[in-house]
């Protein structure tokens, strides 16, 4: 599950992310309702690995998992966006093999169009367990691209170019399999569709599917499909379904699920 919280913000660590846009802490009951109606979606559809983006802290991610269960753990590190402050977390109840988690030292990329590099300020990666016996694992890279909000061309050179720095991540990642078929889980709000450049990139230069390679489940699906800017894309699997789960008013987002194996 691809989750974007709409600025989770939470009471209870004194302080308040973000220097230029932040809507300030929450109340503690609207924070507790939102935390559990996001478990509660969680739990109802059967969740193994949950990415969340717009949350405050690495505090939001333990409560949710907290909230979750004994079997469930945060995986966090820490940002570069001062502005908003908004940060991504990974949230799994699988095993994670031990070390992988990394922001990637944060990479750049420059779209050909563009006039200079964009840097991934909001990333994550970490690798999860199907199987520690024969050593067998995905690996999950979730990161946030640059805001949709009063677009511009320029905006979206820069979401290019973050698709762009986002492929050295997962081509690192894909030779981390050392000769086996690489398992790739990637995953985020990336802020623009489905047939955009930016997911053309990422879909095309790292051979990942997406979307309009699961089964349509509903009437209207595919046209759904082709409009939200949150994604998961995979490769290594197979996809069985893939879904949206409505929010209602705690984010102007659906949570986009895909069931692989």
């Amino acid at each position: 599950m691809s989750l974007n919280t709409e600025w989770l913000w939470t009471p209870y660590d004194g302080a308040v992310d973000g220097s230029k846009f932040n809507r300030g802490d929450m109340s503690k009951s609207a924070y507790l309702e939102e935390i559990a109606f996001y478990t509660s979606i969680v739990k109802s559809n059967d969740i193994d690995l949950l990415a969340l983006s717009e949350i405050e802290n690495q505090y939001v991610a333990i409560d949710i998992a907290r909230k979750l269960g004994d079997s469930w753990q945060a995986y966090f590190v820490q940002g570069r966006d001062t502005a908003t402050g908004q940060d991504v977390a990974l949230i799994s109840r699988l095993p994670s093999v031990a070390g992988s988690l990394t922001n990637f030292g944060f990479p750049c990329g420059k779209s050909p169009q563009a006039n200079k590099k964009k840097c991934l300020s909001k990333v994550i990666g970490a690798k999860f367990y199907t199987d520690p016996v024969d050593n067998l694992y995905f690996s999950v890279i979730s990161a946030h691209f640059l805001s949709k909000r009063n677009d511009s061309k320029s905006k979206r050179l820069k979401r290019e170019s973050q698709a762009y720095a986002l492929s050295k991540a997962i081509q690192r990642e894909a030779m981390s399999f050392s000769g086996r078929q690489p398992k790739l889980i990637v995953l985020g709000d990336f802020n623009d569709t489905y047939f955009s450049d930016t997911l053309k990139h990422l879909r095309e230069s790292n051979q990942l599917k997406g979307a309009l390679d699961c089964p349509v489940t509903a009437e209207g699906d595919k046209k759904r499909r082709l409009r939200v800017i949150d994604h998961i894309l995979f490769a290594g699997f197979s996809c069985v379904k893939e879904f949206a789960v409505a929010t209602k008013s705690y984010s102007d987002h659906d949570a986009i699920v895909t069931i692989l194996k």
